[in-house]
């Protein structure tokens, strides 16, 4: 399954990422979903965008980052 993944260049579609360009990714992600998260705080209006959507964003970035990592190292050792 992870022979067919893009692991090096660019790839525009998540999906086709191996599971180490998706933890890549994901960390990159993570200063983004951190501002939005700020802005919602911030700005919301209602007490369902200040504070349950910041904190869903940061819980699913956190669990996409670790299911990423353990998938990654999972496959780097099946390939040994």
């Amino acid at each position: 399954m992870g022979t067919n993944k893009v692991d090096k260049g660019f790839e525009l579609f998540y999906w086709r990422l191996s599971y180490k360009r998706k933890f890549i990714r994901t960390l990159w992600m993570i200063p983004i979903d951190i501002i939005v998260s700020v802005f919602l705080i911030l700005k919301g209006d209602t007490l369902f965008i200040n504070r349950v959507i910041p904190i869903l964003l940061i819980i699913l970035g956190g669990i996409q980052l670790i299911y990423n990592y353990l998938k990654w190292k999972k496959d780097e050792n099946n390939a040994n």
